[in-house]
C-alpha cells in the first residue's frame, strides 16, 4: 500500500511537469546546445591543465572546455529542476499529508523524481560529448561525475526553492552554479580559491576532469558521496518541514 502510494505521488509529479513544456524543452535542449556550440566556437589550441593528483599538463581547449562544460550544464539544469519542483509541489505536498500520506511517502516520491530528472539531464549532456572531440580516459566515471553534478545542484536547487520566489530563485542557481563551476572550479586557472572545495561543484567538475585526462580517486568518489548525502539530509530535512500542514 505504501509503495503503491509513493508511486501515485511520483506519478502526480511527472504530470506537474508536463504543464511545464518550457522546463522539458530546457531539459533536452540547454545541454547538448552549449556543449555543441562551445566545442564550435573554442579555438583549437592547447592550453596548461591542472590535473588533480598529476599536476599540470598541456591539454586541448576544445576538449577542455567540453569536460568542464558537461557536468557544469548538467548541474544548471539539475539546479532549475530542483527549484521548479519545490515551487510547483510544496501545496499538493500538503494536501498529500492532509489527506492521510505519511511525509516518508512524499519525501520519497520526490527524491525519485529529481533522479530521474538527473539521468536523465546525464543522459543528454554526455550524449552531445559523442558529437565533439573530447575522448574520456574513464567514460563510466566521467558519466558519474556529470550525474553528481546534477544530483548536488539539484538538491541546491531544492533549498533555493524553500527560500526564494520562481525568479529570485532562477537567478540564484543559474548565477551559482556558473560561478562557482566556471569560475571557482576552473581547471586552467593556476591559484585556486580558498573557498573552492567547499562549494558543490568541486567534486564533480574535479572527478570529469579526472576521468578526461587523468586518473580517478575513489576518495574524490566517496567525498563527492558525502557531499550529496549531506546536502541530501538538509534539503530533505527543509522539505519536510516544508511540506508539513499548519
Amino acid at each position: 500500500m505504501s509503495g503503491h502510494r509513493t508511486l501515485t505521488a511520483l506519478a502526480m509529479g511527472v504530470r506537474e511537469y508536463r504543464r511545464m513544456p518550457v522546463l522539458l524543452a530546457l531539459m533536452v535542449a540547454l545541454p547538448a546546445y552549449i556543449i555543441v556550440v562551445f566545442a564550435a566556437l573554442v579555438p583549437d589550441t592547447t592550453v596548461p591543465l591542472a590535473v588533480p593528483g598529476e599536476g599540470t599538463q598541456m591539454a586541448s581547449m576544445v576538449e577542455v572546455y567540453v569536460a568542464m562544460f558537461t557536468p557544469m550544464v548538467a548541474g544548471l539544469v539539475g539546479a532549475i529542476a530542483g527549484l521548479f519542483l519545490m515551487r510547483a509541489t510544496r501545496e499538493a505536498d500538503s494536501r498529500l499529508i492532509i489527506a492521510g500520506y505519511r511525509p516518508r511517502e512524499v519525501l520519497v516520491a520526490r527524491t525519485g523524481l529529481l533522479a530521474v530528472v538527473g539521468v536523465f539531464v546525464t543522459a543528454v549532456a554526455v550524449g552531445a560529448t559523442f558529437v565533439t572531440p573530447l575522448s574520456v580516459a574513464h567514460f563510466g566515471w566521467f558519466v558519474v561525475a556529470t550525474l553528481l553534478g546534477a544530483l548536488v545542484y539539484g538538491l541546491f536547487g531544492v533549498l533555493a526553492g524553500l527560500v526564494f520566489d520562481r525568479l529570485a530563485g532562477v537567478y540564484v542557481v543559474l548565477f551559482g552554479s556558473m560561478i562557482d563551476m566556471f569560475v571557482f572550479q576552473n581547471p586552467m586557472v593556476a591559484d585556486e580559491a580558498a573557498v573552492a572545495p567547499y562549494l558543490p561543484g568541486h567534486v564533480p567538475l574535479e572527478l570529469a576532469i579526472d576521468a578526461g585526462f587523468g586518473t580517478v580517486e575513489l576518495g574524490s568518489v566517496a567525498l563527492g558521496v558525502a557531499y550529496l548525502a549531506v546536502l541530501g539530509v538538509v534539503s530533505l530535512g527543509a522539505f519536510y518541514r516544508s511540506a508539513r500542514p499548519e
